[in-house]
């Protein structure tokens, strides 16, 4: 039976540097392969570059003798200056989730942590390196899918029966790590492989546009003999089925919410449909703020935040009604 891998690690929390910050110690340009690095893909609308550089102002602030690298088919200047590393987008890997199936292709690391642009760093990576040091591949997670159980991704009994597997890790993609040894680089290869016969295996697409990227990995991590780590509290975490308010200062290194009965203390926050939230923006504008050496938030301008967050979940709810009714006039 597939077991999850456990460790158990606490991250350390650091103050927003008050010399330049570390990505003038490391040009784009950087000779060699760097030892270890975190990448994110931000391309597209200018929504998701903005995502990327909160993250990148995070991760400074955290982590910041730590090289960044963006995958971006943005000009935007202000990358420049949050990020060592600026990679061009490769639209021929495919659209959307795709591009997650070619993370080893971009990486200039050899040892990479990915997150996800709407990730926000409250400690020190320090743990997360931890907790992946014995895996050429992991993702944070705590459960084993078997057989019999429903997983809205992929047809769960058909692919253990198809290859042969005791189960399957479920886990969030807001974070992978992985290397450069030929066991990652096998394991992409069967992910690749995988998508490209994502029809006749049943994947689910994923907001009509392909399988999704975790259960594709899910299944070539099971194949390659590799399983969640299960890192306990910490490590990364989404509010995804959270109950109660998010308790988060990404500055004070603060962050905790009760998940499905269960109170956790990411060391990573993936905020996934949460980007449109109160904290999420007030922490970008904090960590924004911290970067142009201003005050924090006047009462006023914390008002105006709180507004701008009503009005986008008003405008989300108006987009969703407007959605049902089209399918409502398109089923008479």
């Amino acid at each position: 039976m597939m077991a999850t891998t456990k460790v158990t690690y606490r991250g350390s929390a650091s103050g927003y540097p008050a010399e330049p910050s570390a990505s003038a110690e490391f040009p784009g340009a950087a000779q060699g392969t760097p030892k270890r690095g975190i990448l994110t893909i931000a391309f597209g609308t200018p929504t998701y570059i903005e995502m990327a550089k909160s993250l990148a102002r995070s991760l400074i602030l955290h982590a910041p003798a730590l090289p960044r690298a963006v995958v971006t088919d943005s000009r935007d200047p202000g990358l420049d200056s949050l990020f060592t590393h600026r990679i061009e987008y490769r639209p021929e890997y495919g659209s959307n989730l795709r591009q997650k199936m070619y993370l080893d292709k971009y990486s200039p690391f050899e040892e990479t942590l990915f997150l996800d642009s709407d990730c926000l760093a409250v400690r020190g990576m320090d743990a997360l390196w931890n907790a992946f040091r014995s895996v050429p591949f992991g993702a944070c997670g705590y459960h084993i899918i078997h057989a019999g159980e429903v997983n809205e991704f992929l047809d769960v009994d058909l692919m253990l029966k198809h290859f042969g597997l005791t189960g399957l890790p479920k886990f969030n993609g807001g974070t992978y790590y992985f290397n450069t040894s030929p066991e990652a680089t096998a394991l992409f290869t069967t992910a690749r492989d995988l998508l490209s016969q994502a029809t006749e295996l049943r994947f689910t697409d994923f907001r009509g546009d392909g399988p999704n990227d975790e259960a594709l990995y899910s299944v070539a991590m099971a194949i390659h003999n590799l399983t969640v780590i299960n890192v306990e509290n910490g490590g990364m975490w989404t509010p995804i089925d959270k109950t109660g308010p998010i308790e988060v200062d990404i500055p004070g290194g603060i962050c905790t919410f009760v998940k499905r009965g269960r109170l956790v203390t990411p060391d990573v926050i993936h905020f996934a449909m949460y980007t449109e939230s109160f904290p999420y923006l007030r922490e970008c504008l904090k960590l924004r703020y911290l970067e142009q050496g201003r005050k924090p938030m006047s009462p006023t301008e914390e008002l105006l935040l709180r507004a701008t967050v009503v009005r986008l979940w008003l405008l989300r709810k108006s987009k969703g009604l407007r959605r049902r009714l089209r399918r409502l006039r398109t089923a008479r």
